[in-house]
């Protein structure tokens, strides 16, 4: 899956040429911050180990001391200033007393941009460690980003925070890796949910296994088959175009239940099989085609756009929609017939055929 903004949107975008502008002078684009909260944030333990986790974190992002700027060296993370920065880089760990005086120093609008005070007595107080990341793909950002939480509590290390002190990685920075990695992940399993709402959906409505079961099979070949021809003609999807799965569910539920119901109006009122296929495909089915080529012109348009992520969008809608529409259009009647067959193997039994007598189907 395509996860680079960088190649989601044009090169020409203002607001992109400012953050490559941005990282070129800074050697960053955008900061994910820890979040500490304390009984106390002056207690030295907490000072000694806020110090100790942002140093674990910059060491383990590659990022070196010795380079003048983060543009000299090509670290994941930069350090920003923080809490512990107050206190200088000597290795004694500074008194409560001193913490509290250093604070007590500092303008409030300073020192409320580095740590939060409780209001109350009980209150839990709050600092930040900020750290500076590059434009990245998602992937790599969620990796950047569970490498911070992994410091939190490394294995073989005695460095868990002090008693009372609870740490979070926050930021949009976050927000984003995660949900990119979360719809990736979970994209199939999302899909089979999908199938398995509307199977329930379609049992509760028609309190029929069978009459459940024959809109469904045209929708579970046209989830795989939309699939099949996105990865057949390397398709790249995006964040956006990676949740179609659920489009082709609706769309094909749509279509092959509008479908199933004329033809069983048409079995009940006595017509045979064939005659009930032809009046249901004739009539219903003309309308089902229609919408489905005008649900597909209309995402067409997007192929010609210059923005990558929508181009990439309108085309594997087109795909999606397109094989839902012939799966339905072509499976449906198959799994008709099966039906009227008992869903028994072909061969095992003869069903009804073109001037035989009608029946009624069972429910």
């Amino acid at each position: 899956m395509v996860a680079d903004i960088r190649e989601l949107l044009p090169r020409d975008v203002a607001v992109l040429e400012e953050v490559e502008e941005l990282e070129e002078g800074t050697g960053v684009s955008g900061e994910v911050d820890v979040m500490i909260t304390a009984p106390d944030i002056t207690d030295p333990a907490v000072i000694d180990w806020m110090s100790d986790y942002k140093q674990r974190v910059l060491a383990r992002a590659g990022f070196s001391s010795d380079a003048e700027s983060c543009v000299q060296q090509d670290a994941r993370l930069c350090p920003f200033f923080s809490f512990p920065d107050l206190f200088g880089a000597s290795e004694a760990t500074p008194t409560q007393a001193r913490i509290k005086r250093v604070l007590g120093l500092l303008p409030e609008y300073f020192s409320q941009a580095v740590v939060s005070r409780g209001m109350q007595e009980g209150d839990s107080d709050a600092a930040v460690i900020p750290f500076g990341i590059k434009v990245m793909p998602f992937d790599e950002q969620k990796e950047l980003i569970d490498t911070i939480r992994a410091e939190l509590d490394p294995e073989g290390v005695e460095a868990d925070p002090p008693p009372g002190v609870e740490a979070d990685v926050v930021g949009l920075p976050v927000l984003v890796a995660d949900a990119s990695a979360g719809l990736s992940g979970d994209r199939h399993l999302l899909t089979l949910l999908g199938l398995l709402a509307v199977a329930l959906a379609l049992l509760a409505a028609y309190r029929s296994l069978r009459r459940a079961l024959v809109p469904l099979i045209p929708i579970v070949l046209a989830t795989g088959w939309s699939s099949f021809a996105v990865w057949a003609l390397g398709v790249e999807l995006n964040p956006m175009s990676a949740t179609l799965g659920a489009l082709v569910i609706a769309i094909a539920t749509e279509f092959s239940v509008l479908l199933a119901s004329r033809y069983e109006e048409e079995r009940g009122a006595g017509a045979s099989v064939a005659l009930a296929l032809r009046s249901a495909y004739s009539r219903t089915g003309r309308a089902v085609l229609a919408s489905g080529v005008t649900a597909i012109a209309g995402f067409a348009v997007l192929i010609v756009s210059g923005i990558p992520l929508l181009r990439d969008f309108g085309l594997v809608t087109v795909l999606d929609l397109g094989v839902a529409l012939i799966g339905v259009l072509v499976v449906l009647p198959a799994a008709l017939v099966w039906a009227e067959r008992g869903f028994e193997l072909p061969g095992l039994r003869a069903g009804d055929g073109p001037g035989e007598p009608a029946r009624t189907p069972a429910g």
